[in-house]
């Protein structure tokens, strides 16, 4: 292992889980004067040295960043040739390629390399003030599934007024009901969230490494087959409402329905189904991703270990720790509006804490 470029490929991995894209990760690369990988095999080779020793690209490091064999494996068949006369060389689908393990020393855990991935699919794009949030692109609704939007407002001078909205929401016009927090208010509940588990399982680890196996044999299985039978009933609506659609076509085309009708009623449909489109692609990703999840208690605990003592929350923090934040639709209790907030950790998911202390217990916010 090359201990210098090991260095600059930890940094690299570091500074995403920290929430930098690459193009922020690259102007910090070349304002500290790091070589580019071109310059770098320049020297170590004693090669003719580029002009630009420091000037890093998004590309360069986007590439870095999708790396496998950084996690100490082997990829082969990245590319092929469609024949022997073709000679330009196409990039070969993930599930045609071959993946050894353990044939190198590793650079980056997998673990951390996997959250990488995670994190680089969602897209976290600053507002219009030019404000950014720890929990953007974490942040989802439980009833649609879809993103909350960070919102930010130019008019105050201080941040109590930054937001979580509904993407689906749209000032009512949308197909969700308003999901809506103050992120002020997220990141006290988030806080205290993490700080009652971390204690719990602080105090309590053998209890907690057995409650999660049981839960990734019960529970999960539980969640999984209601999904699936949701993502079923939502898969044969829109079967029916496609069948519908045509028939109204062939109605159209045949005159035995006018054109203001055609249009009225097809709108109608297409509206539903895009309704039910939107929570149907949630509920498939879900399912794809927990059908092959194991709970890794062993690596939550390294990572429990390490914010043992947390007192606040930074974007690598939350980034390390959370996978996802679930908003609830508000409810009224006792004349007050009240939210609930569920907290899926990183490679356990949720973690139920069986003690009688309220703040272990619920993530209410309070009214403001």
């Amino acid at each position: 292992m090359d201990e210098e470029s090991a260095k600059v490929v930890r940094r690299i991995f570091d500074l995403c889980i920290a929430g930098k894209g690459p193009m922020q990760i690259a102007k910090i690369l070349t304002a500290d004067k790091v070589l580019t990988v071109t310059a770098y095999n320049a020297r170590q080779k004693g090669w003719a040295m580029p002009d630009n020793l420091y000037q890093w690209c998004a590309k360069s490091v986007a590439g870095i960043l999708e790396r496998q064999e950084y996690t100490g494996c082997t990829v082969n068949f990245k590319t092929y040739t469609k024949s022997l006369k073709f000679k330009k060389r196409m990039e070969n689908p993930k599930e045609n390629r071959r993946i050894f393990e353990d044939t190198q020393p590793a650079i980056i855990e997998w673990g951390q390399w996997e959250r990488v991935q995670a994190l680089r699919a969602n897209k976290r794009r600053p507002t219009k003030t030019g404000k950014t949030s720890i929990f953007s692109g974490l942040v989802y609704c439980a009833d649609c599934g879809a993103k909350l939007y960070y919102c930010t407002c130019s008019t105050y001078r201080d941040d109590s007024q930054d937001h979580f909205v509904c993407s689906n929401y749209k000032s009512n016009t949308g197909s969700c009901k308003i999901h809506y927090i103050r992120e002020v208010t997220l990141y006290k509940r988030v806080l205290e969230c993490i700080q009652g588990a971390l204690t719990y399982v602080r105090l309590f680890r053998d209890d907690f490494t057995q409650e999660m196996l049981a839960q990734d044999e019960a529970s999960r299985k539980a969640e999984l087959a209601q999904k699936r039978k949701a993502l079923s009933g939502a898969q044969k609506r829109m079967e029916d409402l496609d069948k519908i659609i045509q028939r109204l076509y062939e109605d159209s085309v045949l005159g035995k329905l006018s054109d203001l009708r055609f249009q009225k009623l097809s709108a109608q449909y297409e509206t539903e189904r895009a309704e039910i489109q939107c929570p149907a692609i949630s509920l498939e990703r879900e399912i794809e991703n927990e059908a092959g999840q194991i709970a890794d208690v062993g690596r939550f605990l390294q990572l429990a270990d390490r914010y043992s003592d947390l007192q606040e929350l930074d974007a690598s923090t939350v980034n390390e720790l959370i996978d996802r934040i679930v908003i609830h639709s508000p409810e009224k209790i006792g004349g007050k509006k009240h939210v609930t907030i569920e907290i899926y950790f990183t490679y356990v998911g949720k973690i139920r804490i069986p003690l009688a202390k309220p703040e272990l217990l619920t993530d209410k916010e309070k009214p403001a």
